[in-house]
């Protein structure tokens, strides 16, 4: 796994430029500590970061090859889980011979169909590639948005990194937060809008699309969607069809030459994920597969208020792992362990998010690779399967307004009101909304075929599941971690976005279709286990020491959030005491954004709006 940057500029030589290449470099370690490559010519400039996941794979930084007269250049972040396929069909042609590395297979995928291999390609991925001969870039995302890829254009150059400090870092772009961006930051995160790269002037790739620069311009392709068809299929066909597609996901996943593990939350995507992997222990070399959670210290008091976050997963995991054979590891944050890395997730994220939920998965996935490289997760499945959000209030009511934004007018009153009136938050969630509905065509025209569930369903893949992936990644990449995510596979995901959602609800449950198709691997109690959050910390402590460093942000003279803040309105928010019944609203994740926000402006050169 790596973090890639570079420039180009088709029609003008940038050599003298290409100093700057080094402050991109240090702005994206996060992803990569153990080494850099570069390439350097006169009309593009290349680097790759790697972290020691296997040595082997990217012992080659960056790769450069002579096809049929010319030279291609690719660097690339993330895995292919379908190469074996690919290499075949080149083969069969003879367009290649002999063992190619990833990102030679993708130079010859190329050379034989043009930019239509990028539809060809099962995996997580973000990369560059460069045909010097004809001066022409190509930036690809992933379909699903697993792997981050930003960009700017200056001039006739394009900037692109991984991380937007990648690009912020460099002379040629100057930073500047515009409503647009603040809109972004208060009524929508730790969600941003696919493509929106917050700041003025730079964009991200989106999922499922890549960018052609030249010196024609910039064209920006989209190569992968969801079409709505007729499922034909009976339940039976469903049925098979569904298991076939999860196991195949799961061991394409499994396949890697360096030590691998797995998340177990008990739930029923991580519980499967580990009964499947215990089935083919040849994948594994026969080792014992080991699996992790995460869970929070809890004083007396917090431990009374349990009932607001679920029953206890350890029961559950035990249960999983004495049924697969498994090895099972915990970890158990204090209130001092998240305060302590809350800035160090703030930088491994790059934008205001989550902030407990983003520094567990950090401390976790940093004890994780101690003795592993990849780690399995059944995060985001919600999103794929089609039960991340249902028809409800959100959608019925006829009000244009996202599900997520629920307590928007709690957030936003921490903010002066010429700020808020500025940036017009609920015409601006109106106008995200409208915006999300018009890029799927049929809900554009109407389509009377899609029913609200659809929209819901749509609204999960347009929004959450790009940003829940991005945050996995994000958060193991900081770590030297590589985590994949076996059910987030486009097989899957177009498959179940054509099934009704009565059938996904087979027996009239929820999730009933997965948990029927897939009888067999766990015991019924488990698979029909009621879907428990991921874990937060309730202890009281963790507000109390997350309002300290919330006070020390704002009084800093330096601070640039705090000429954003009503602090009179926040100082009596602080004073009012933690309410346990708002289990997803706590005030204390809250406090946790504002100083991350904080954080974000700094890094970023942004003094004040």
């Amino acid at each position: 796994m790596a973090g890639i940057a570079g420039m180009v500029s088709p029609d003008e030589d940038i050599l003298q430029k290409c100093v700057n290449i080094c402050a991109m470099s240090d702005a994206i370690r996060t992803r990569g500590s153990s080494g850099a490559g570069h390439f350097i010519s006169p009309r593009a400039a290349f680097l790759r970061r790697v972290n020691a996941i296997n040595p082997i794979h990217d012992s080659n930084f960056i790769s450069e090859q002579v096809v049929e007269g010319k030279t291609y250049v690719l660097i690339m972040d993330g895995t292919i889980f379908n190469q074996s396929e690919l290499y075949q069909d080149l083969n069969s042609e003879k367009s290649c011979t002999g063992t190619l590395t990833c990102p030679e297979l993708l130079i010859h995928a190329y050379v034989k169909w043009k930019e239509d291999f990028i539809r060809k390609l099962n995996g997580s991925f973000a990369f560059a590639l460069w045909i010097q001969e004809d001066d022409i870039l190509i930036l690809a995302r992933d379909q699903l948005g697993i792997k981050p890829l930003y960009y700017a254009i200056s001039g006739r150059t394009l900037i692109f990194a991984s991380d937007i400090k990648g690009i912020t870092c460099h002379p040629l772009f100057e930073t500047t937060l515009d409503i647009e961006g603040l809109s972004e930051l208060i009524c929508l995160s730790p969600r941003n809008t696919p493509g929106s790269g917050l700041l003025k002037g730079i964009h991200q790739v989106r999922p499922g699309h890549y960018l052609r620069f030249s010196r024609e311009g910039l064209n920006t392709v989209r190569y992968w969607k969801m079409e709505k068809q007729t499922h034909e299929d009976d339940i039976v066909k469903t049925l098979e069809t569904v298991r076939e597609l999860v196991i195949d996901s799961v061991k394409r996943q499994m396949q890697s030459d360096v030590p691998l593990c797995g998340l177990l939350s008990g739930g029923l995507y991580s519980s499967l994920i580990t009964a499947i992997v215990a089935d083919y222990p040849m994948l594994l070399n026969n080792k014992i597969y080991n699996t992790w959670s995460v869970d929070f210290e809890k004083s007396s008091f917090s431990a009374k208020q349990r009932i607001y976050a679920g029953e206890s997963d350890m029961p559950w995991i035990r249960w999983v792992c004495r049924r697969a054979g498994t090895r099972h590891h915990y970890i158990v944050l204090s209130p001092a362990d998240l305060t302590g890395s809350l800035i160090e997730a703030a930088e491994a994220r790059g934008i205001p998010g989550m902030p407990d939920y983003d520094t567990s998965l950090l401390l976790l996935f940093r004890e994780i690779q101690k003795d592993f490289s990849i780690v399995l997760s059944g995060d985001c499945s919600d999103e794929v399967f089609g039960t991340g959000i249902r028809t409800n209030e959100y959608f019925t009511s006829g009000r244009k307004r996202l599900p997520w934004t629920s307590n928007l007018a709690e957030k936003i009153s921490i903010f002066k009101n010429d700020v808020i009136d500025t940036i017009k938050p609920y015409e601006f969630i109106e106008k995200c909304y409208e915006e999300a509905l018009a890029d799927y065509p049929k809900f554009a025209v109407c389509d009377s075929s899609l029913n609200k569930e659809n929209e819901a369903q749509w609204f999960s893949l347009y929004w959450n599941l790009p940003c829940m992936l991005e945050r996995l990644d994000r958060m193991s990449m900081a770590c030297g971690l590589e985590v994949r995510i076996p059910f987030c596979d486009t097989r899957l995901t177009e498959y179940f976005w054509n099934i009704p959602q009565e059938l996904k609800r087979f027996n009239n449950m929820d999730r009933g279709l997965l948990r029927e198709a897939m009888r067999g691997f766990l015991p019924s109690d488990i698979l029909e286990r009621k879907k428990n959050p991921f874990p937060h910390c309730l202890d009281p402590e963790y507000e109390t020491k997350i309002k300290n460093m919330l006070i020390e942000t704002v009084l800093d003279p330096c601070s640039p959030v705090k000429y954003l803040l009503n602090l009179k309105t926040l100082e009596s928010m602080m004073k009012q005491h933690q309410d346990f019944n708002k289990r997803y609203t706590a005030r204390s994740r809250l406090y946790g954004w504002i100083i991350q926000l904080d954080y974000f402006m700094r890094s970023n050169g942004i003094t004040a709006f």
